[in-house]
């Protein structure tokens, strides 16, 4: 029975050993494989733009692309088998809008067969329109009761008289009719004269505020311009600091070991470029060539001074080292100069939101 436990035992520690060394094979290969970029560009001279650019890790077991040819085509692969590609997402989101409408035209077209055969068996045939119907002696009643000072729309028409000559002319309007309306006119002369004050005594007002305004402006001015004095000299000397110094050269160092690590370590290019202004590609050539030596050898620059071109070839292939970058950033994460600036310079903002 001992033994029996003692080889289960002994499998579970061998298994987990191996599971161990699995996981810590997994974290060294993410640490220590290179995952690997290129970049390739092309454009003819009558014609369109092209590019493509892929990364891959661990001998293309995890690959990703992007490409451009008149439209953006971009996926990733496991081992070579195509796990996302958003064309074919695409093309599936349009078959199925595609399915679901020859589902609505023939549900559509069911529903008028069955319409058309239940039409072909009824004896009868429809209505086309309804006969306008008699009004009910009630409804004529209510009419009639409306008067003549009503029309149709429940509107109510001004009375007229006829004259002798066969015109119409409107009744005057009796003495309380006049009375009220004269006291209205009174009231709308007083409203009106009251807004006009009131707009005259805002006007002041406001002119009053302007001129308060006015004559505390220097006084802001030199209090702004006192504030901004102080928090010019309060950056300068957290500039002139020796641990800024310290943690800025630190920062520089690291930057550029950085970019030794993941810059392209390959490049190649055939460019053909000229401009309407001959001294336009005088200049670009100019500036090409302060950073030819950073380009490498493998750089072909052929400038056209007579015609307009945009031309050429381009390849840039580079690797990516994790563990650099996790080393440069632990570095400036546990920097104690670094920190100490952090902390500095969250108290001057603190201070200086207060005031």
């Amino acid at each position: 029975m001992l033994y029996i436990l003692g080889m289960i035992g002994k499998g579970l520690g061998i298994a987990l050993l191996c599971i161990l060394i699995l996981v810590v094979a997994m974290l060294l290969a993410v640490l220590f494989v290179p995952i690997r970029y290129s970049l390739r560009g092309k454009r003819e001279e009558a014609g369109a733009p092209e590019g493509k650019i892929r990364v891959c890790w661990l001998f293309s077991i995890v690959s990703c692309f992007a490409t451009w040819k008149g439209g953006i085509h971009f996926g990733l692969k496991l081992c070579g088998i195509p796990v996302y590609d958003n064309l074919k997402q695409e093309q599936k989101k349009k078959n199925r809008e595609q399915k679901k409408d020859r589902k609505q035209k023939k549900e559509r077209k069911q529903s008028r067969e069955k319409t058309e055969e239940v039409w072909a068996g009824n004896d009868t045939e429809p209505v086309e329109a309804k006969k306008q119907e008699p009004q009910s002696p009630a409804m004529q009643s209510a009419k009639e009761s409306r008067g003549p000072g009503a029309d149709g729309a429940g509107q109510k028409i001004t009375p007229c008289e006829e004259t002798s000559d066969g015109g119409t002319e409107r009744i005057q309007d009796p003495p309380e009719e006049k009375a009220k309306i004269q006291k209205k006119k009174k009231l709308s002369i007083s409203q009106k004269a009251r807004a006009v004050w009131q707009k005259i005594c805002s006007f002041f007002r406001s002119l009053e505020r302007f001129l308060q305004k006015l004559a505390d402006l220097p006084k802001n001015i030199s209090e702004k311009v006192n504030a901004l004095k102080e928090k010019a000299e309060g950056y300068i000397a957290f500039l002139q600091r020796d641990d800024f110094q310290r943690a800025l050269s630190l920062c520089k160092k690291q930057l550029f070991s950085l970019w030794k690590s993941v810059r392209p370590k390959k490049i190649r290019a055939d460019i053909h470029f000229g401009f309407a202004d001959p001294s336009v590609t005088g200049q670009v050539l100019a500036f090409v060539g302060m950073i030819y030596p950073l380009l490498g050898k493998h750089v072909l620059i052929r400038p056209d001074f007579e015609q307009v071109v945009c031309s050429g070839t381009i390849v840039i292939k580079g690797r990516i080292i994790l563990f650099s970058l996790l080393r440069v950033i632990c570095i400036l994460y546990f920097n104690k100069d670094i920190k100490r600036l952090i902390r500095v310079w969250k108290k001057e903002e603190a201070l200086h939101g207060r005031q």
